[in-house]
């Protein structure tokens, strides 16, 4: 990974709980400096309610499986190893389910304990894959939806809309990290103390946007955004939906949903706006 010139001095603020300091040290090895603002944790689901799902998928395994994130399947699958029931569970899969994933990730937690996917979504979105499902006859079909974190939301109900029986496999959720790392973030953009702000999932940004209304601060962090002092990057285009249903206008997406591209495309961009300014 190449240091571009001119990031001396700019500061990135991470808004992840999860892997922030594999982010961090990718931002600071192309000179980049980093602040924390861990706006969501992960935590664990109930593991005896999942447990009680997989049995019943080795036993009864959907027509449909949809996986939806990689850290959720191969948490899963470690869960099911623990169990006893990693095999059952890969047979199960293997012999009795269609499987469709969301992005890379997933499709690679897949295929490490040899299974494969009929479709990957092309920009990685739960909307493209719902999409495709629904152009199967779902009349009576079984689905089984591995959660991302969140309740299910309003694109899942075409599922059932077109007629399936739709069980969630929630692996892990996302919860709140409390409102002061969001109001600390919300100072310090505003006070152009940050040149980028780096978003691995949607719900931080509305985390954000939620702390800035309750305080009558959207115009002046929108502005901070929206003016090009701030550039808020996002590791993919839901997360970007998200900013955008937030007045985010651009933010910034890099080609690939990694870590690694994500930190390529924002050293590349701020580097650029060095030059020109």
């Amino acid at each position: 990974m190449t240091t571009p010139d001119g990031l001396q001095g700019m500061t990135v603020a991470v808004t992840a709980d999860r892997r922030r300091d594999e982010q961090a040290v990718l931002l600071e090895r192309v000179g980049l400096e980093v602040l924390m603002f861990p706006l969501l944790r992960t935590e664990a689901e109930d593991t005896g309610w999942l447990r009680v799902l997989s049995e019943q998928i080795c036993s009864q395994p959907p027509d449909y499986f949809l996986a939806n994130t990689g850290y959720g399947m191969r948490t899963w699958l470690q869960l099911a190893a623990q169990w006893g029931l990693h095999e059952p569970l890969v047979q199960a899969l293997s012999q009795g389910s269609t499987i469709a994933v969301r992005g890379a990730k997933a499709l690679g937690e897949v295929r490490k304990v040899g299974l494969d996917a009929w479709y990957k979504a092309p920009g990685e979105t739960l909307d493209e894959v719902v999409a495709r499902l629904c152009h199967e006859n779902l009349q009576g079909a079984s689905v089984v939806v591995q959660l991302h974190g969140e309740a299910p939301g309003a694109v899942l109900d075409k599922l059932e809309e077109a007629g399936a029986r739709v069980a969630y496999l929630p692996v892990y959720r996302m919860t709140g990290n409390g409102t002061q790392a969001a109001a600390d973030l919300i100072s310090t953009i505003i006070g152009h103390r940050v040149q980028a702000v780096s978003f691995t999932a949607a719900p931080q940004v509305e985390v954000l946007a939620r702390e800035a209304a309750a305080h009558d601060l959207t115009a002046p962090l929108l502005d901070a955004f929206n003016s090009g002092r701030v550039v808020a990057a996002c590791i993919g285009p839901v997360c970007a939906e998200g900013a955008r249903a937030a007045g985010i206008e651009e933010p910034l997406v890099p080609e690939h949903p990694r870590l690694g591209s994500l930190t390529n495309a924002l050293a590349g961009y701020l580097a650029q706006r060095h030059l020109r300014d």
